[in-house]
């Protein structure tokens, strides 16, 4: 694997990192994390200038095998030791800039964010509103991105697929403050939401790195390429997968899910849903709350979350982890965040035997290794 740093404005400007130690790790709807180790010495300050050429807040870093990249995003801080002349880099993924860009118009370094006058005077000024009326999420999404890229030094090198299909509407009032990135992560949580997820890649020529934005729209709110799932075979005789580890978790079972919201409208709701599933296979009942809804205004919404809740707390909750030879099938590039994998287990000693279904949530990784970690889905089995 090889690291490398560049303009994170343009994606150009690559400079490869002659790193002893890293690590990445990328997670669906959310920002991945990667750092680097580079013991420095005078020839190679001269050479390299780390100090300019991987600045944080103006660089990314980036983490590949070939051409494809695991993760790429802006550099945040630097820590260095002058006694051991090593530099740590660390970064995140694209989605942590995101964080910092508030979904605002050109217009507001005109025009007051509130209104100044009249019986509204101090409420949210419409004329700096951005407002989307049957538009798909993917077409929210980019629309959202490129008024950030259209502001003054907003530019980043993003490019956009098809914006799909579908219907939804949503605002942003200006002076709520809402970051782009706060407003795709609260997208993912809707009832019926997309998944979002900002893809890395090498642009044509490699001559730099560009992010591509993944949206899922109604006809598959989920990101996942079509084809056989990719497979896992612990039953093999000369295996290139290992370190399987499974948990298991009672801690949120649920024969009845109650929720609240309506607050910030200063309207109370409350929702139930049960079950008596979980008596009839011999356990106590239980019951849960979650009053994570406050925005929530609508009733038939907040029902479906209730359900959600439920159909979370039906059974137990498992979380699967293996490693995997990225130099075997399947090989580095052919898998990713979304895709599924079949897990084959013959005379486990603790699971039961046959193919697993699961879908992968996580990948992660260390830059001299060869082995990829692989996270998938929480599924709730009996």
């Amino acid at each position: 694997m090889r690291l490398f740093v560049g303009d994170l404005t343009s994606g150009r400007n690559i400079l490869p990192i002659p790193a002893r130690e890293g690590e990445w790790e990328i997670r669906r709807n959310r920002a991945g994390t990667l750092s680097c180790d580079v013991t420095l010495s005078a020839k190679a300050h001269r050479r390299l200038d780390l100090y300019q050429a991987a600045m944080p807040g103006r660089s990314y870093l980036g983490i590949a095998e070939g051409d494809f990249i695991f993760e790429a995003g802006p550099i945040w801080e630097h820590d260095y030791d002058d006694d051991t002349r090593r530099l740590r880099i660390d970064a995140e993924g694209i989605w942590s800039f995101l964080m910092r860009r508030f979904i605002m118009p050109a217009a507001v370094e005109t025009v007051a964010l509130l209104l100044q006058s009249g019986d509204d005077a101090g409420k949210p000024n419409p004329a700096v509103a951005t407002l989307f009326t049957g538009a798909t999420w993917p077409a929210i999404v980019r629309q959202i991105l490129q008024q950030g890229m259209a502001r003054a030094g907003g530019a980043l090198p993003f490019v956009f697929g098809p914006d799909g299909v579908g219907a939804h509407d949503k605002g942003y009032d200006a002076a709520s403050f809402k970051t782009q990135g706060e407003a795709f992560t609260d997208l993912t949580e809707l009832v019926n939401g997309p998944e979002i997820e900002f893809r890395a890649e090498f642009a044509p020529g490699g001559t730099g790195v560009r992010w591509r934005p993944l949206v899922g729209d109604d006809d598959q709110l989920k990101i996942a390429r079509i084809g056989a799932p990719h497979r896992f075979d612990f039953s093999a005789p000369q295996r290139t997968v290992r370190k399987l580890h499974v948990r298991r978790s009672a801690r949120d079972l649920s024969s009845e899910a109650w929720a609240t919201g309506g607050r910030q409208a200063a309207i109370a709701l409350v929702s139930r849903a049960a079950s008596d599933a979980l008596q009839k296979a011999g356990f106590p009942r239980m019951e849960s709350l979650s009053s994570a809804h406050s925005t929530v205004k609508e009733q038939a919404t907040l029902d479906a979350y209730a359900q959600d809740d439920l159909a979370l707390g039906s059974g137990l909750a498992e979380w699967w982890t293996l490693e995997t030879n990225i130099d075997r099938v399947p090989m580095v590039g052919s898998f990713t965040l979304g895709d599924y994998c079949d897990v084959v287990l013959r005379r486990n000693p603790y699971l039961p035997d046959g193919t697993h279904r699961r879908r992968i949530a996580a990948l992660s990784g260390e830059l001299r290794s060869r082995w990829v970690k692989v996270t998938t889905d929480e599924v709730v089995a009996a």
